[in-house]
């Protein structure tokens, strides 16, 4: 990972789960391979946890009010990460959220090892959707609903096939992020499938779970 730089974000504020970056710091820094602690930017506004991340000798950077607001977009939260620290264009990020504590390093790089051979500069990953997105409906007023996708098909086997994106690993060379959406995403962006069952943890009942 000579060419790849690691981007660890984390907010202070959880309103589904209070102080879940606390909780769940520890299981992606100890991951982190001792050679690699130098390469790993923690960029946050909470004090407590930047003291932590400096512990595991990563590099810190103290967020700004408007990157650390409920609507603050990652993809700007990465930018901020590149200008700070002066990362050039063909240098590749890979940013873990903390929201999945079960992940392991050698996931990590087996998924570089995928965006390194597709030649790829923007990845996300993927996994098996449990409702296909024809068989849902905004709700409306009145207890009724209206189709999100409007289609006419009635056999499930005629739905196209289907995914659900997942942040689990995300991949970008730095100078496309800016072609990005604030999903991390453009028509370029190359997947990897997730077989096994995924821990997002946003509520304190999710951590109870993997915890089990």
């Amino acid at each position: 990972m000579k060419n790849a730089w690691i981007i660890i974000p984390a907010r202070k504020n959880s309103k589904g789960f209070p102080d879940k970056n606390k909780h769940l710091f520890d299981y992606t820094a100890q991951q982190i391979p001792e050679h690699l602690c130098e390469r790993t930017i923690f960029t946050s506004d909470d004090e407590e946890l930047i003291e932590c991340a400096k512990k595991y000798n990563f590099k810190v950077l103290k967020r700004s009010a408007d990157l650390s607001s409920d609507n603050a977009s990652m993809k700007f939260v990465i930018k901020d990460v590149i200008e700070k620290f002066n990362i050039s264009d063909e240098q590749d990020l890979i940013t873990l959220y903390l929201t999945y504590p079960q992940r392991k390093f050698y996931e990590i790089e087996k998924i570089y090892d995928f965006y390194l051979k597709f030649n790829a500069n923007s990845l996300l990953c993927k996994k098996n959707i449990v409702t296909h997105p024809y068989m849902c409906y905004y709700a409306l007023d009145g207890q009724k609903g209206s189709k999100v996708i409007e289609h006419k098909l009635y056999r499930r086997q005629e739905y196209p096939e289907c995914f659900e994106a997942c942040h689990y690993v995300v991949i970008t060379k730095s100078n496309i992020l800016d072609q990005l959406d604030k999903n991390l995403y453009y028509k370029n962006t190359f997947f990897y499938f997730l077989e096994n069952e995924i821990f997002d943890v946003d509520y304190s009942a999710d951590f109870k779970k993997f915890k089990q």
